[in-house]
């Protein structure tokens, strides 16, 4: 058996898993959607084998929901299951901008402060969806400077969430306004100012709540 062949399975089974995963956090299956194998299977072009694990990981993560008899659904956000993320937010990402201004790292306050820059143009232009990714990328930047692997895996698991979440209520609006708050944690980044920045990302992180709460 060539070396092709054997990483065939692993690609074929990672593939199907990371385009189930990206149709719910989009919203392409609603929440509470059933997730019937043979649809799926046609909708893929694959057996039902890399289905049925995708399914079986996607609900240790937490956005299937998998039951005898039932078959799999979508996964719906009760206002405790959204409360709880959004807490977890508060905690990772705080401490994260406390260690970004206490570090005050050249690189990692350039990206932020290009991110800023690209997010607004795209705003200014109405690209919505570039928009969308840039506010995305911000929490990207400040998880990728921890070089932790553990916390990054964290970040990872909470953030499909979060950006499923963040599909409700999506406008200019609310983005100009995530933007601003995106631009004062830079500022206290670049500050050297922990307090200001904590401060800042804990109010940002509680208006985001108050929106996207069912």
């Amino acid at each position: 058996m060539s070396s092709t062949e054997s990483l065939e399975p692993v690609q074929v089974k990672d593939v199907v898993y990371r385009r189930l995963r990206d149709r719910i956090v989009d919203g392409a299956f609603a929440p509470g959607e059933s997730l019937r194998e043979v649809a799926l299977s046609a909708l893929f072009g694959v057996s039902k084998t890399p289905i049925r694990e995708a399914l079986v990981r996607l609900e240790r993560e937490g956005l299937v929901e998998i039951a005898p008899y039932r078959g799999a659904r979508v996964r719906e956000y009760t206002p405790d299951a959204v409360r709880e993320l959004f807490d977890a937010r508060g905690v990772l990402e705080t401490e994260c901008v406390r260690r970004a201004a206490a570090r005050r790292d050249p690189q990692v306050l350039e990206a932020l402060e290009r991110n800023v820059a690209s997010t607004e143009s795209a705003l200014d232009v109405g690209d919505l969806v570039t928009a969308s990714a840039g506010l995305d990328a911000f929490d990207d930047i400040l998880f990728g400077m921890l070089k932790n692997r553990l916390l990054s895996d964290v970040f990872d698991r909470l953030s499909i969430h979060l950006k499923r979440i963040g599909k409700r209520g999506a406008s200019e609006e609310r983005f100009r306004e995530s933007l601003a708050f995106h631009r004062a944690i830079t500022a206290a980044i670049a500050a050297g100012d922990p307090v200001a920045a904590a401060s800042a990302m804990r109010e940002h992180i509680g208006s985001v709540q108050v929106l996207q709460a069912p």
